[in-house]
């Protein structure tokens, strides 16, 4: 039985539940949960060439059935504010067993509320409301990666194990199994005393992404190098304080700020001059169109 839950912040509310409660209540005829293609093509002597594919936004539609009116201002102090651009997660398990969220095993969309109409309550004392999502996500799904600066020591992985290649004291390296359909942004964050922090993505024996930057990592700070465009940023930090260095990653054309994970089997690898300890954490999301 497939299921459906909402998430802001650390606030869960399940809307796959016959059983209403406090944060729980159903969401009957589902709708969207596809795609849309917009195909844009003409037609000569008779053939037909096609200009381009692209994917159009998606409404999630349904109707939420409410305990009573109570409920329904629950729901609506649980969304929020709806003209804020903060988005929620709605969540989407096609298997009936318990969903652990901490462990992120299943697939979600950042969603925005585009309508949430007030509905009457019928003769059998449920209240109906149309609501609608907009989805200004793929489908995703949350990894994360811990690597050890150290050539001995032992892995760190969460929430989910990878095999490890050591290349020395100053390389580590993880395999990456991106089960998306597309390639994906992704977030490092380097906590350790050391500087020029390199990052490459290997497919096939061949580098397809790199990126270097000229800082000093020094004890107390760390940096953090994001490619989503939503939050693209190159800073480091230090007490609190953020200091961009964009500037100061890799002039050379082979090298770009940021970096992608592509879709397949790839290798993270990291390397810098005098790791004296610490860690490097990977951040990525796999991205489906269809799940």
């Amino acid at each position: 039985m497939r299921s459906f839950w909402l998430t802001k912040g650390l606030d869960v509310w399940d809307i796959s539940s016959a059983e209403f409660t406090a944060n729980r209540n159903f969401m009957a005829q589902p709708q969207g949960l596809g795609l849309t293609a917009k195909i844009d093509s003409f037609e000569v002597e008779r053939s037909t060439f096609v200009e381009s594919v692209k994917i159009e936004p998606a409404e999630i539609t349904g109707e939420l059935l409410f305990a009573d009116y109570a409920q329904f201002i629950r729901f609506a102090e649980f969304i929020g504010h709806v003209e804020l651009k903060e988005t929620i997660r709605f969540y989407y398990s096609t298997t009936s067993k318990p969903t652990d969220l901490l462990l992120n095993t299943e697939w979600y969309r950042e969603v925005l509320i585009k309508e949430l109409t007030k509905g009457e309550i019928d003769e059998y004392g449920v209240l109906r409301c149309e609501v609608k999502f907009l989805a200004v996500s793929r489908w995703k799904r949350d990894q994360t990666i811990t690597l050890e600066l150290a050539p001995f020591g032992q892995p760190l992985t969460y929430p989910f194990f990878y095999p490890y290649h050591y290349g020395g004291a100053n390389h580590v390296a993880v395999s990456i199994d991106n089960r998306g359909n597309l390639p994906t942004h992704c977030k490092v964050i380097i906590s350790a005393e050391t500087h020029t922090p390199t990052f490459r993505v290997l497919q096939n024996g061949e580098v397809v992404e790199q990126a270097r930057y000229h800082v000093i990592i020094r004890p107390g700070s760390h940096m953090v190098v994001n490619s989503d465009p939503a939050m693209q940023e190159a800073s480091l930090y230090t007490a609190g304080h953020r200091e961009d260095v964009y500037h100061l990653g890799e002039r050379d054309y082979s090298y770009s700020n940021f970096i992608t994970i592509p879709s397949g089997q790839s290798m993270f690898l990291f390397s810098a001059n005098n790791n004296i300890f610490g860690a490097v954490r990977l951040e990525y999301s796999l991205q489906r169109e269809l799940i």
